[in-house]
């Protein structure tokens, strides 16, 4: 029984013999239909009620005792499951549909080993149409492994066997991210659309990888390719304005969004993205508009506060700009990259204690923020806290993985509170080993190449 109306018909006649309180037959096919109708719209206790009364009239049907254990599953009981259905293949060993369950109950305890053998066994017996589904569910098995070569393996074999079976593809390059191998990615999706060129996600996914490659011009290209095939796949068009936002294009990239706007309608996040691009085109006023368009659809939208308040910092409105940044740490306090653009308006205001405060906060969360380490050590050298610098220099050094940049600010620290030789001996060594490095510190304070002594190594040791 496929067709809806039966199926609404059916569901009526049981519905009205329920509330009349009388009992009718209905036979096995049609309780399994009942119960799956129930349960592709959530409402699982109906589906029990249907259950209880078709297992009273056909207590030892298999495929009722099967959707028992389904039921189970879906309310979070999948010991009990696993076990009702271990049971269930005692009597048929080869039954797909109970190995698929258990494959699927087994992955949402995260025995994943355990699901990809039920899989596999569902696989020996599935029908052709279905078996792209099953490969592709025991890549995602691989993958909660990280056995992400694997999956690669399989989702190739899945789109071998079926090149329609498009979902692969996502998976397939989600894959290829995790093994940060772009360039393979690249050759896949451009062998499949050798194949099939008029694949709309082949494109797009092709247009992803080298965007990912830094290769803007090319990924805009595929991108268009995916939107001739559907002007309507909104996915493309996003990602185009994205690559052309990366690329500098902001022009261009507003036009994009003009486009995605009609095919949406205004999101906060697109008028955000809007408003980056005026903003990088310093048109400010038009900037300005599409954040607080932003904020009239959504007042929580801190993306909208924090173009706001990059707005009013090159506008030299530091005050302004502060109160932006505080609204977006209120609503996203976790989120490091605001609470430094705040501790930077703070160092700019000349207020060093409330900077301190939002960099230690930082740290606190994410001790290892490389950003947060040197804009507190920045924040105390600028008010020539170096003693106090040098404690805090000393112990980034033992949490970050990277001390270069560190290492540099010690070498300040230890020239401006007087330890020279100690100093000069630092900066040898790391222009030597890190001469690319240097200039961060001699932007931030380039009087210090106003000494001979630092001036002669710099251009001395210059690889």
């Amino acid at each position: 029984m496929q067709d809806e109306s039966e199926i609404i018909d059916l569901i009526k006649r049981y519905e009205r013999m329920v509330e009349d309180g009388v009992s009718h037959y209905f036979d096995v096919e049609e309780f399994e239909v009942m119960i799956e109708h129930y349960l592709g719209f959530g409402s699982v206790k109906r589906a029990q009620k249907v259950l209880q009364y078709a297992s009273s009239l056909f207590p030892e049907s298999l495929t009722l005792q099967l959707r028992e254990a389904q039921i189970l599953a879906s309310v979070g009981k999948h010991l009990k499951a696993v076990s009702r259905l271990k049971t269930l293949l005692a009597f048929e060993p080869n039954n797909e549909e109970i190995h698929l369950t258990l494959a699927s109950v087994y992955s949402k305890i995260s025995e994943h080993k355990l699901s990809i053998t039920h899989f596999n066994k569902a696989l020996i017996t599935a029908e052709a149409e279905i078996q792209s589904e099953i490969i592709q569910d025991i890549a995602i098995e691989h993958e909660n492994l990280g056995e992400w070569r694997k999956a690669i393996e399989l989702l190739k074999k899945c789109l071998k066997k079926d090149m329609t079976f498009e979902s692969a593809l996502f998976e397939l390059a989600f894959c290829y991210d995790q093994v940060n191998d772009i360039k393979s990615a690249v050759i896949f999706f451009e062998e499949y659309l050798n194949e099939k060129p008029y694949s709309t996600l082949g494109w797009y996914n092709l247009g992803n990888s080298y965007h990912r490659l830094g290769s803007l011009k090319k990924a805009v290209n595929a991108y268009d390719f995916s939107i001739a095939i559907d002007e309507t796949y909104l996915r493309a068009y996003i990602q185009k304005a994205e690559a052309l936002t990366t690329g500098e294009n902001y022009v261009e990239a507003l036009t994009v969004y003009d486009e995605i706007i009609k095919l949406e309608s205004a999101t906060p996040h697109t008028l955000c993205c809007i408003g980056e691009c005026y903003e990088r085109l310093s048109e400010f006023s038009q900037a300005e508009a599409n954040y607080k368009k932003c904020l009239d659809i959504d007042a929580d939208f801190s993306d909208a506060y924090v173009g706001l308040g990059v707005i009013a910092d090159l506008q030299k409105d530091i005050p302004l700009s502060i109160r932006y940044f505080e609204r977006a740490v209120q609503i996203e306090p976790d989120h490091a990259d605001f609470r430094i653009l705040l501790a930077t308006s703070f160092m700019k205001l000349a207020k060093p204690q409330e900077a301190e405060a939002q960099f230690s906060a930082i740290l606190d969360k994410f001790p290892k923020n490389m950003e947060a380490w040197e804009g507190r050590i920045d924040n105390l050298q600028r008010i020539d806290a170096h003693e106090a610098a040098l404690e805090v220099i000393k112990e980034g050094i033992d949490v970050v993985n990277e001390t270069t940049n560190l290492k540099y600010q010690q070498f300040f620290s230890y020239f401006a509170s007087g330890h020279e030789s100690k100093a000069l001996d630092l900066l040898d060594k790391l222009l030597l080993n890190h001469y690319d490095s240097a200039s961060k510190i001699f932007n931030s304070f380039p009087d210090l190449l106003n000494d001979n002594r630092i001036a002669d190594r710099y251009n001395r040791l210059k690889p």
